[in-house]
């Protein structure tokens, strides 16, 4: 088994997050603001694990610097160990070097979205909250129908705590009303 190789293999695959999941499935039938703030929170798991393998790399090569020195002087199975654990060390800073690139393509790409996005401020996120659940539910319930002939009784309580009502039509099918438009038939 060529290590090398099947390395080499493993750094042209992502084994994070793609491009294309990243824009696909991210982009679904969010708001503006849903999309920002997921591209921040990405970022935010992003930025934390880059920093993490930022510290254990330069533990890595403390523990190297130190190992190199104590070979020195050692010998017998000290010197084996010692040797055991420096080539231990390199592989592991292989290994993160693999998942630093993978997390900069990462990041990239939801820096790419943001850029696309206006800033939202907390108070417009939280006002576009609404529009969000709505469609998602309302998407949910439309994929369970066509899945299964019925929505769930999850989805339809919901509905209701977002000021849905899901019911049927005359003609059987699954039909909802939202508060807002009740009220304007009554006017």
């Amino acid at each position: 088994m060529d290590l090398s190789k099947i390395q080499k293999m493993m750094r042209n695959v992502p084994f994070g997050m793609s491009v294309y999941q990243i824009e696909k499935f991210n982009r679904g039938q969010e708001t503006p603001e849903r999309l920002y703030r997921n591209c921040l929170l990405q970022l935010s798991q992003k930025i934390r694990a880059l920093k993490e393998c930022e510290f254990r790399r330069k533990r890595y090569e403390i523990d190297l610097e130190e190992i190199d020195e104590k070979i020195g002087t050692a010998d017998g199975f000290e010197r084996r160990r010692l040797e055991i654990d420096r080539e231990e060390k390199i592989f592991n800073l292989d290994g993160e070097i693999k998942l630093i690139e993978d997390c900069y393509i990462e990041c990239q790409t939801y820096v790419r979205i943001l850029d696309e996005l206006p800033e939202f401020t907390r108070d417009q996120f939280e006002n576009a909250e609404g529009v969000y659940w709505e469609r998602k539910l309302l998407n949910d319930a439309r994929h369970e129908v066509l899945s299964g002939a019925r929505v769930s009784s999850d989805t339809i309580a919901a509905l209701e705590q977002i000021g849905v009502v899901v019911g049927r039509n005359e003609r059987g099918q699954v039909a909802y009303s939202t508060a807002k438009a009740e009220l304007e038939e009554k006017k």
